[in-house]
């Protein structure tokens, strides 16, 4: 049986020698283990060029460690995510891994569970496991989210997280349950609610973080000037692209008198570049006086339902820090916003700058119109069979199909570049 074992811990330590003592137990039982410390292979964040799909089809090519890393996990039977916990959440070196995953599946869709999922590129997809280790204040709710996003990621990679555990379990036993397959539904809750925000004081400015991996070329930072000219106030923005930057990111938030934080929905989460801004503001938990917290995803599934595993931990995440947790804006079926003529975005538009002027004349995000903005939620299941037959058409693939002619790469669109 062929393992890889992608390590997204940052820095050497303890969780190193646990993951070593696992790859001693199964291979004492036969099995070939490659393990990727993912700190030690160079890769870089993902900015979201999308070459992957229209340029170079099924290989990311903007560092070699994406090649090697794909092709290991394409080719193993079992692939085990590995990391310790970082404010709530595994590290930013692994989600930098998974974002560098995206060539192992087409950008076209398909109906799975009732939703919209992407196309599988290949015909066989590893098993999959999460092993994290916990903080100091974790809890077992912090673990359920966890898990719940995690089992989301498996199902758009086309295989099923079949377990989350943490370094309290024997290594023996993690190498047992790495063996031996588990038939079961997926792990993640079914219809997971949005999450009422808070109402405070008006506030009279805002400091808004930009998490497009593209920067000011991408929808988020769209979406975040309409919510802007609702609001009408002072406001600042950082783009957390800029990662030289990170130190007056940091400094931004601490005097913060409100934060904004938006980004486009990268593997069922946020993109790595946000997750290390997460983790830079470590410092700041316990102290009194963190500023209230509001977030807007914007994804390019049509249903609104695949972000709401992440905005659970967004809620998380005030909580945390200790901050007021203003709500988060759910956006499906937003790749298209910055190509779009100004006619289509109207709606969008006004409910966003209605969502803004909410904040400052009441300190809160309207619910009604939050639900708007996310409609569909998810489709209802008469409107499957209609979606099914929709995704068939050369209509629904156009958006990508253009790229790659444009590229000359349409021919090369189907290629399994990485297996052996």
């Amino acid at each position: 049986m062929k393992i890889t074992v992608l390590n997204g811990n940052p820095n050497p330590s303890n969780f190193d020698r646990y993951l070593e003592n696992l790859r001693s137990s199964l291979e004492d039982k036969g099995h070939f283990v490659t393990q990727l410390d993912l700190r030690e292979m160079g890769l870089k964040y993902c900015t979201g060029c999308f070459d992957c799909w229209t340029k170079t089809p099924g290989i990311c090519d903007s560092d070699q460690a994406s090649y090697e890393m794909g092709r290991a996990v394409i080719n193993s039977d079992f692939t085990l995510w590995a990391s310790p916990l970082k404010m709530g959440f595994p590290s930013a070196t692994l989600k930098m891994g998974f974002d560098k995953l995206l060539p192992l599946i087409h950008p076209y869709m398909v109906v799975d569970q009732g939703e919209a999922h992407h196309l599988k590129r290949y015909e066989k997809y590893p098993r999959v496991g999460l092993l994290v280790e916990r903080e100091e204040d974790t809890t077992d709710h912090d673990l359920k989210i966890i898990t719940d996003l995690f089992s989301r990621t498996a199902l758009n990679f086309k295989t099923r997280l079949e377990f989350m555990e943490t370094t309290d379990l024997d290594v023996r036993d993690l190498s047992n349950k790495i063996i031996t397959p588990r038939v079961g539904p997926h792990l993640y809750q079914k219809k997971p609610a949005p999450i009422p925000g808070e109402k405070i004081s008006p506030p009279e400015r805002m400091t808004v973080f930009n998490g497009s991996p593209r920067g000011k070329k991408g929808n988020t930072p769209i979406m975040l000037d309409e919510l802007m000219k609702g609001f009408g106030r002072d406001y600042e923005i950082h783009h957390l692209i800029m990662v030289k930057g990170l130190e007056d990111q940091v400094e931004a938030f601490r005097d913060a008198d409100c934060v904004w934080l938006g980004f486009p929905l990268y593997t069922d989460g946020m993109p790595a570049v946000v997750k290390t801004f997460i983790e830079a503001l470590e410092p700041f938990k316990g102290r009194e006086n963190n500023p209230p917290l509001g977030f807007l995803v914007q994804s390019g599934f049509p249903e609104g339902l695949h972000s709401r595993y992440v905005e659970r931990y967004l809620s998380n995440l005030a909580a945390i820090l200790d901050a007021p947790y203003l709500g988060t804006i759910v956006k499906g079926n937003g790749e298209g916003t910055r190509i779009m003529p100004a006619e289509m975005n109207q709606k969008l538009f006004k409910n966003l700058e209605i969502l803004g002027k909410g904040l400052a004349e009441n300190g809160e995000l309207d619910p009604e119109v939050l639900l708007s903005v996310a409609k569909p939620e998810r489709y209802p299941l008469i409107l499957g069979p209609l979606f099914r037959a929709f995704l068939k058409t050369k209509m629904s693939h156009r958006y990508f199909d253009n790229m790659l002619e444009e590229n000359e790469a349409y021919e090369r669109r189907n290629d399994r570049p990485l297996l052996e």
